[in-house]
């Protein structure tokens, strides 16, 4: 990145938060965030004179007031809110407020500077109470010596209104000792009668509001609020018909196209489970409060993926490409378009997270990244052509760093014997491509972490799923890999064109000796037979009821809370335990319904046995809604769960998936054995279970043969497939267990990245739509004698 290139407001999270990470003085505690406020005026805004320039520069509103502070001028334009105390400084109040006038005559504004008393009074109709001071006055208190207490002769004129009317307290966390010690502590001898409304958007309470819950007792409420906005609309809306007496600034700066609205779209056009799936990636990345299904708008709101206000809330550009569901229906360009000699054209759609997994399998065929015999110090070593990192390089380069404001597609070419062309639309941004030096043909050489992001939104996502780095490297890195194997990687940007081109070239079989040193191991990549859970909700529900499930049934409306069990009289459920008091009322047999985290039940074995059974009783309810497709499980089965392919209409069935190499691959899943009336079937199934591996949580899969009868669905008697199995050896066309877990992943999943578990009331439940990997470095006798075997691991 360039220095001074950036505008504050364009800097993505994953960028400050690791400039932050590396500053001693920053609490890394997603729990204590608000916490390095002060610390960060304290060490970054020096001197005073610059510390005020800039918080004045930050408060001007030039665009409109978020819809949360219009909302809250209509409550004091009807008498229905008077005074507002606030520890900012920025100045949307003043602003909406002002934007009534003459409704409200004047506005009283309180402690703007030193002993600046004389405009409060508890009858005022409009006044505002700067606490910690006013920024234009520069007598704003940041620093946490500033904000250890308040003035105490604010205090002394403040006790008498807040003695004798209610207190409702919003977007305050309760950290400042200024507030909760001298204004709303023991100190202030304040019993609030009138009552404290403390407004509280989820996760815990900061140990401050926690002691005075406990000092007030019932003076204390406590209200959970969807957020400021939605608060005061609310509000606003239910208060209309009454009357007594009578949101955030936009930024004034250009957004980045893939920070824009995207026009025409909506929530309902993002597959918000995708979304969910990559934001937790992206919080673990990072540090962050993992979002839940119910916190995940907010969190797109605030990684700028859901722009504009409330009443038109929308998805950005960067959120479509990330997440769309069908992303071409908005950006038709934006797709990559593929060729092997000119031939085979291939074409990859959807959003940018399916077109990368789709693009990296399309780079390991053959006929894309070849085995060459290579000679090296006077033997012939076999490679692949190309570095598999160089090409994942270039292939990430090509989603994140193309111009989506050009209508022209991403394009690659295979060529032959020679190399892979990449072509972006877009130009290099000036401010890189001005340090670069050109020659004729516009070919340059990578400067060493010289980055200049075009689409900062996709790079913040794409960083914090660890496939990409924020360094700058990237292009350097190709081609040093591309070196260390023999061949070469050259970029340009032709004289006359709107385009960046990558090339990379391959070494000439039986070429000559590498001379750089490199990594001797090879790295094997292992597929594991469990399909992990991307997210778990954080707690079960319990409570002990009368009767089976069949009984309970029959009772209430088990449907509403989606999948349960009984176990030992007590019912389990991931739904929430207020809706399980409502709809379980008739059939419980003690008071409340309990909430026991999720981590306390799989540390207890008896309990993590039960957990895994309610977590089957939820992929078994996935697998049900397969049987349209002829999948069943296997019935009056108690242990080792199974379900299998059931034939179409008496006969064998066929199923149509895509692999990685190819599209619409035929598959017979039921098969014909033997002449009618002997004719038996052969069915293709799965046997399943809930495996932890350390702290991951999956399902574990085992492909077999189920041997039908000539309804080719009725299981064979068991000695009858004892049989079949032995002669089933002669028909087993040995197929690799990576294209059967292929198949059946892709099958379960039905392509998609993530499949949710959860329905109505359950959230959180992800399962991923793929099986576990691992790259493991393989032992071995390798470059030491070359008349010795070689062992992989």
């Amino acid at each position: 990145m360039v220095a001074g290139q950036v505008l504050p407001e364009q800097v993505k999270t994953s960028e400050w938060m690791a400039w932050l990470g590396d500053q001693p003085w920053f609490i890394r505690d997603p729990a204590r965030l608000s916490e390095n406020f002060p610390l960060a005026v304290k060490h970054l805004l020096r001197p005073q004179a610059y510390r005020q320039r800039l918080l004045l520069d930050l408060i001007a509103p030039n665009a409109e007031i978020g819809n949360g502070y219009r909302h809250l001028a209509e409550l004091v334009l009807r008498g229905l809110v008077g005074t507002i105390l606030t520890t900012n400084f920025d100045i949307c109040l003043p602003r909406v407020l002002n934007d009534k006038r003459p409704h409200i005559r004047h506005v009283a504004e309180v402690n703007r500077g030193p002993d600046d008393f004389r405009e409060f009074d508890i009858f005022n109709r409009a006044q505002i109470v700067w606490l910690h001071g006013k920024a234009e006055q520069y007598t704003d208190r940041n620093l946490s010596e500033e904000v250890a207490q308040l003035d105490p002769k604010l205090v002394g004129v403040l006790l008498p209104l807040l003695q004798s009317t209610p207190l409702v307290v919003v977007g305050y966390r309760g950290a400042e000792p200024s507030i909760m010690t001298s204004l709303l502590g023991e100190t202030g001898d304040l019993a609030f009668k009138k009552g404290i409304f403390w407004c509280h958007r989820g996760g815990d309470l900061h140990p401050n509001v926690e002691a005075l819950q406990e000092r007030l007792g019932s003076n204390f409420k406590l209200c959970d609020i969807d957020g400021f906005d939605d608060l005061f609309a609310d509000l606003d809306k239910e208060l209309a018909r009454q009357q007594r007496n009578l949101g955030a600034p936009v930024v004034d700066a250009i957004p980045n196209f893939d920070d824009r609205m995207m026009e025409g779209a909506t929530l309902a056009d993002l597959d918000l489970d995708l979304a969910l799936h990559t934001a937790l990636q992206y919080s673990r990345k990072l540090g962050l409060r993992e979002p839940t299904a119910g916190t995940l708008k907010v969190f797109l709101r605030e990684l700028g993926l859901l722009v504009g206000a409330a009443e038109i809330e929308r998805p950005s550009i960067a959120a479509m490409l990330l997440f769309g569901r069908e992303p071409q229906r908005f950006l038709p360009h934006a797709i990559v378009t593929a060729t092997i000699d000119g031939k085979k054209r291939k074409v990859f759609a959807g959003n940018l997270l399916k077109q990368r997994s789709e693009l990296l399998e399309w780079l390991e065929q053959p006929d894309v990244n070849p085995t060459l015999k290579v000679k090296v110090r006077g033997k012939h070593e076999e490679r692949r052509a190309f570095h598999e990192r160089a090409l994942i390089e270039l292939c990430i380069n090509l989603l994140v760093h193309r111009d989506y404001d050009d209508d022209r597609p991403a394009t690659m070419e295979v060529r032959g014997n020679n190399g892979i062309y990449f072509q972006n639309p877009g130009r290099l941004p000036e401010r890189v491509a001005d340090r670069l030096t050109l020659d004729a043909w516009g070919r340059f050489e990578p400067v060493h972490e010289l980055t200049s992001p075009r689409n900062r939104a996709l790079c913040d996502i794409f960083f914090g799923m660890s496939v990409m780095e924020r360094a700058g490297t990237g292009l350097s890195d190709v081609v040093k890999f591309a070196k260390e194997g023999d061949g070469d990687a050259i970029f340009s940007i032709p004289p006359g064109s709107d385009d960046f081109r990558a090339e990379i070239l391959q070494p000439d079989a039986s070429g000559r000796s590498s001379p750089v040193a490199r990594e001797t191991r090879p790295i094997g990549t292992y597929v594991i037979n469990l399909m992990p859970f991307s997210s778990l909700p954080p707690a079960v529900s319990r409570v002990r009821v009368s009767g089976t499930m069949q009984t309970i049934a029959k009772k209430v409306p088990l449907d509403e809370i989606d999948t349960a069990l009984v176990h030992s009289g007590e019912l389990w459920s991931f739904a929430p335990t207020p809706l399980l008091h409502t709809v379980l009322k008739p059939v419980m047999t003690e008071q409340n319904v309990r909430e026991i985290p999720r981590e306390v039940l799989a540390d207890d074995s008896d309990s993590a046995r039960v957990l895994s059974w309610l977590l089957r009783k939820h992929f078994e309810s996935h697998l049900h809604a397969l049987r349209g497709q002829g999948f069943m499980i296997e019935p009056d089965r108690k242990s080792n769960r199974r379900a299998y392919f059931f034939g179409e209409k008496n006969g064998p069935r066929m199923m149509i998936y895509d692999t990685p190499r190819r599209r619409g691959v035929p598959r017979e899943v039921v098969k014909q054995r033997g002449d009618p009336p002997r004719a038996w079937f052969e069915n293709e199934g799965i046997a399943y279970e809930i495996a932890r591996l350390g702290s991951v949580w999956g399902v574990r899969v085992k492909p077999f043969y189920m041997f039908t009868g000539p309804d080719a669905r009725t299981p064979l008697p068991g000695y009858a497939r004892t049989a079949k199995a032995a002669r089933r050896m002669k028909f087993d066309r040995n197929q690799s267990v990576e294209s059967d877990l292929t198949f059946w992943g892709r099958f379960i999943s039905g392509g998609a990245p993530v499949v949710n578990l959860g329905h109505g009331p359950v959230k959180d439940l992800l399962l991923e739509g793929s099986f576990m990997s691992l790259d493991v470095p393989e032992e071995g006798l390798l470059d030491v004698d070359g008349d010795k075997d070689q062992m992989s691991a």
